[in-house]
């Protein structure tokens, strides 16, 4: 039998993750008396079944369908259907590597990368021209832009340096830390329509991690306030200052393999490494991006976003 908080620290899944598939009722957990969840054997080889799926990047909602229907048609069906869109993906990709083979060979007689576009300018070759606009785009983003390559995967990670910056501040330690952190700042974000605001940023990250020895964990959230605004308690107020961060963009029913693709990324890079000092707020955040929307409770779980940012620096 395993808590909620240890489930997450041993296969590295979001507490709102196991939520979703609660919600989405391919999971179960069991609530003991004390209110929290726990999960038993049988919930424990579930949650393997979906992770090795989405290993293999088969859809959630396609998870969803094979687990709900328990009919082993549908899943044969679900399963030949994503081999079809796999195999198709590996033809298209095929394609594209011909055509860059064949691009990099017609533009090496070029002396500049301004001499190469304007020859792809140029040329009429249907091929060269179709692909015109994408190099333009990845040059013009280099400087903000970063691939890690995977198998059949790139990861496009984002350097972002974010301002020093005042924030209010509220932790807690619950059964539900995400949900009882949401309930106090959003009131208080709406109370002086803090979202409305020029610049407003929301921030939040697991405040203390939950580990094997202790699965009870907590929720920290972040809001920017103005300079002069008074912060009641339960809140505190924090100086945040700032620094730099590799980020990738997640939806919620993903954000444990996104946290786990950014962390890969970061310890393969030649360039960077992680800066991580929780005393100084060098930590994994999580921030929203459109806050409005992600507050309405008649959005699907899935479809709302965050951005994970790691800290990072660059190596000496």
């Amino acid at each position: 039998m395993m808590q909620i908080g240890e489930v997450s620290k041993t296969y590295h899944i979001s507490n709102r993750t196991l939520r979703y598939w609660e919600e989405k009722r391919i999971l179960t957990s069991i609530r003991k008396c004390n209110g929290y969840r726990y999960y038993d054997d049988v919930c424990i080889r579930r949650i393997k079944q979906i992770l090795f799926l989405r290993k293999l990047k088969v859809p959630v909602q396609d998870i969803e369908c094979i687990f709900k229907t328990k009919a082993l048609h549908v899943a044969i069906e679900v399963l030949t259907k994503h081999l079809e869109e796999t195999r198709e993906e590996a033809k298209s990709l095929e394609a594209l590597s011909l055509v860059l083979e064949r691009l990099i060979s017609m533009i090496q007689s070029q002396q500049d990368i301004k001499g190469a576009l304007a020859y792809m300018e140029e040329s009429e070759d249907g091929l060269v021209t179709a692909l015109k606009d994408a190099l333009q785009i990845s040059l013009s983003e280099r400087m903000g832009m970063m691939n890690h390559i995977k198998p059949n995967e790139a990861l496009h990670v984002r350097l972002v340096q974010l301002p020093r910056m005042i924030f209010a501040a509220y932790q807690v330690e619950s059964n539900h830390p995400e949900d009882d952190c949401t309930k106090v700042m959003d009131a208080f974000i709406q109370k002086h329509q803090l979202d409305q605001k020029v610049g407003f940023r929301h921030f939040g990250f697991n405040n203390p991690e939950p580990t094997k020895d202790n699965p009870v964990y907590g929720y920290e959230m972040w809001a920017t306030i103005p300079r002069e605004l008074e912060v009641p308690s339960p809140l505190v107020r924090k100086e945040f200052s700032g620094g730099l961060f590799a980020a990738i963009p997640t939806k919620m029913n993903e954000i444990g393999e996104r946290w786990g693709q950014l962390c890969e990324w970061a310890k393969q890079n030649e360039d960077f490494v992680i800066d991580w000092s929780p005393e100084y707020d060098r930590r994994g955040l999580e921030e929203c991006i459109d806050y409005a929307f992600f507050m309405r409770e008649d959005i699907d779980f899935s479809l709302k976003q965050l951005d994970l940012l790691l800290p990072v620096k660059r190596k000496s």
